[in-house]
């Protein structure tokens, strides 16, 4: 197994994780495995997914639509 050491994380992301693992009674490391896992595989559906399992239709699949990674910086709308 790997392991992972987090800096820096803010107080109020603490608190609020060391709250849920109290609801749950279990530990604030597993609570992170936890989150860590379910947003990975999130991702990874998110991936996974056509664009026409995403807008509902396949003729908006055909739209070719530019891949914009989330730290793009924004650029501005086509007139």
């Amino acid at each position: 197994m790997a392991t992972l050491t987090v800096r820096n994380l803010d107080q109020d992301v603490y608190e609020e994780l060391r709250a849920l693992a109290a609801e749950r009674n279990d530990s604030m490391e597993a609570q992170a495995r936890d989150i860590l896992r379910e947003g990975v595989n999130r991702r990874r559906q998110w991936a996974g997914a056509t664009l026409a399992d995403l807008s509902g239709g396949p003729e908006l699949a055909a739209i070719k639509t530019p891949y914009v990674r989330a730290d793009d910086p924004p650029r501005d709308a086509p007139l």
